[in-house]
């Protein structure tokens, strides 16, 4: 066999290989991707209405002061807990389910869902399911992917629980440490459009409590707030967003 063959064949085997990478890369890791199951990334443009979402909760005193935040505008957001979380602080997750906000389930120890197997996807969806029915009254019907990854396996596991994946439009980027509350306001507000499904994060993983620090993120909720009303739009509950899939 030539040498120009041998270079050949090699050649286009790596492109095989570096297009099934991409093609698996933006599958499970772009947060508007449908190919492995139908995910929400925002509502219906042609409204007035955006949702306002929190990750990787509760934690203290970061969820509770979110919480007072969004009593005194009357604003309702949706809260992706971790489990353990929730096993950590029940009256935080039953707090907000009695102030009219809606609770997702976003995994049990918030890891990263590549490769892993369905049983393991199946333990840290169904366990936080347990959780928060248990401190709440109520199983969520809404989930989050911890990263907004997806993988093989968990859109059966999904729909096994009546479950809707949700990623989002828009964000503040309040998990970066150099983006202080008028930081994450100014992202947040940038580019937001009707329609949005705006990620912030009241906890940070199933860490320590020690170890949260989510003060930024409360900092700038009152900017967030008010500068979507001046815009002209509205928090709605996510269940408003449900019934579409839009892109």
């Amino acid at each position: 066999m030539s040498t120009d063959l041998v270079t050949g064949g090699a050649g286009v085997i790596g492109s095989v290989l570096a297009a099934g990478g991409a093609f698996v890369y933006y599958a499970c890791s772009v947060p508007t991707s449908q190919i492995l199951g139908r995910a929400l990334v925002r509502g219906p443009q042609a409204g007035r209405e955006v949702v306002l979402t929190f990750d990787d909760g509760p934690t203290e005193p970061f969820t509770g002061q979110i919480l007072e935040i969004l009593r005194c505008y009357r604003v309702s957001a949706t809260f992706f807990c971790c489990g353990k979380n929730v096993a950590r602080l029940p009256d935080i997750v039953r707090r907000a389910q009695g102030e009219g906000h809606t609770l997702g389930n976003h995994t049990w120890s918030h890891p990263f869902l590549y490769f892993k197997g369905r049983r393991r996807i199946e333990d840290e969806i169904g366990r936080t399911q347990e959780a928060i029915e248990c401190a709440a009254g109520l199983a969520p019907v809404v989930f989050r992917p911890p990263y907004g990854v997806r993988w093989f396996g968990l859109f059966p596991a999904l729909r096994a629980r009546g479950l809707t994946d949700v990623q989002w439009s828009d964000t503040g980027y309040d998990w970066k440490a150099e983006n202080d509350g008028a930081a994450i306001a100014r992202l947040t507000l940038a580019k937001l459009k009707p329609g949005a499904v705006i990620l912030l994060h009241d906890g940070r993983e199933p860490r320590e409590p020690g170890d949260v620090d989510a003060s930024a993120t409360v900092a700038a909720l009152p900017a967030i707030i008010e500068g979507t009303r001046r815009m002209g739009l509205e928090f709605a509950p996510i269940e408003r967003f449900l019934p579409q899939t839009n892109l």
